[in-house]
């Protein structure tokens, strides 16, 4: 009796497996003829300056993609999509679905500048928090730090100056004064009074870094970033205890190049 009913219950558990899974295929057909009813793309900008708009996203994939609104769930393209996305030098943790309703929703954080730079050919870039390189779009205009001079740019739009490999020794030297005005431009970003008074880092010739300000005509020699965050601070304290005192134009050229020292010239 016990042997009958264990092999009733199993069973039972069979078909209410094999229902599920039939309500579910027929679920799936049903979903795949649905008309899509059209996108929806979300932005996180994470309190930045936008780069672009949810309407340009949707545009961009309704030019590849034609209009969604004409086809059933089935026929789009939704890896094709998801690729698209993902390949937008200005977004990052992106992900596309669709909904029960027959909406296809893209959601996706915005990159975030830390830097716009000017390389040596003159096209202008930025470069974001994690190291992206990112195309300026003038539609979308971002108050932020610049950066020009000798600057090589040899990375596409959308590539990560950190992925580069170490032993790729050659493409890792040409990246140099891109990680030199990354460095600074953390460092300057993330103190009030270094933002407020900093508005260029000029790139030299030789590698060397010069730094232009908005407050009185001299011009600061850094040198290389060797203890760039030590040297800035230097400066900050130049500036609260000497330069206020004295005023702000008696200068033409600090120098910070030497440890624990700035080198002042008329």
């Amino acid at each position: 009796m016990k042997i009958l009913v264990k092999i009733l219950l199993i069973t039972l558990w069979v078909a209410i497996a094999a229902g599920v899974v039939v309500m579910m295929s027929f679920a799936n057909v049903t979903h795949e003829v649905k008309q899509c009813r059209g996108i929806t793309c979300r932005i996180d900008y994470r309190g930045a300056q936008p780069l672009m708009s949810g309407n340009d996203l949707i545009g961009q994939i309704n030019r590849k993609y034609g209009q969604l609104q004409s086809k059933t769930i089935g026929e789009v393209d939704i890896a094709g999509i998801s690729a698209l996305v993902k390949k937008n030098p200005y977004l990052e943790n992106t992900d596309v679905l669709i909904t029960v309703e027959g909406d296809i929703l893209v959601r996706a954080d915005q990159c975030i500048p830390l830097i716009r730079y000017y390389s040596s050919a003159g096209y202008p870039h930025y470069i974001d928090n994690n190291g992206r390189i990112m195309p300026v779009n003038t539609a979308y205009p971002y108050k932020i730090l610049i950066a020009s001079g000798q600057i090589e740019s040899p990375l596409k739009d959308g590539t990560n100056i950190f992925l580069v490999s170490d032993s790729n020794f050659v493409l890792k030297a040409k990246l140099k004064n891109l990680y030199d005005i990354h460095l600074l431009a953390e460092i300057i970003n993330t103190d009030s009074t270094l933002k407020a008074l900093i508005e260029q880092v000029y790139v030299t010739g030789n590698g060397k870094i010069q730094l232009v300000t908005k407050a009185g005509s001299h011009i600061i020699y850094m040198g290389d970033t060797t203890d760039a965050a030590e040297k800035l601070e230097n400066l900050k304290c130049f500036y609260k205890n000497g330069l206020v005192k004295t005023g702000w134009n008696k200068y033409k050229k600090l120098n910070l190049e030497y440890k624990n020292q700035i080198v002042c010239t008329k």
